[in-house]
């Protein structure tokens, strides 16, 4: 089973506000598990951080009969995100979403996601172990 995993805006610089809070979380390092979450659950992944909606609307509607469903970890896309809302709801790919929440930063989660309605699975959480709790419960649900 194939699943796309999309990281918005800004996902790239989370290792300098882990920093700034001591956490030293990474983009390299939540990918690093995912990647190992997925081995051990014989699953792949196509794995991509964009900062634009529009670029990340594209990759979604290109990737939308290759991929058994998305997992979105939105950023700030949570409560912006309207044109991939859309598009998420007219191709009924399953969704599952995950808003990381580190000590500082700009990606902190307030209820209320635009998203879901759409989701399968929302949750939050600060860490990559979290991250791969829920690609888990995800991959579950998926050949459910």
């Amino acid at each position: 089973m194939k699943i796309l995993v999309l990281q918005g805006p800004n996902s790239n610089l989370l290792g300098l506000v882990s920093r700034q809070s001591g956490n030293r979380l990474t983009l390299d390092k939540l990918n690093r598990a995912l990647r190992r979450r997925a081995g051990e659950l014989d699953l792949e992944l196509t794995i991509h951080q964009l900062n634009g909606e529009v670029e990340a609307v594209r990759l979604i509607q290109r990737q939308r009969n290759k991929v058994a469903g998305l997992l979105l970890v939105p950023g700030i896309w949570a409560s912006t995100g309207q044109l991939l809302r859309e598009t998420i709801r007219i191709i009924t790919l399953p969704l599952a979403v995950y808003h990381l929440e580190p000590d500082q930063g700009p990606w902190h989660y307030h209820s209320g996601s635009i998203f879901a309605d759409s989701a399968v699975l929302e949750e939050s959480g600060k860490s990559a172990e979290d991250l791969c709790g829920l690609l888990s419960s995800f991959a579950t649900r998926l050949e459910t």
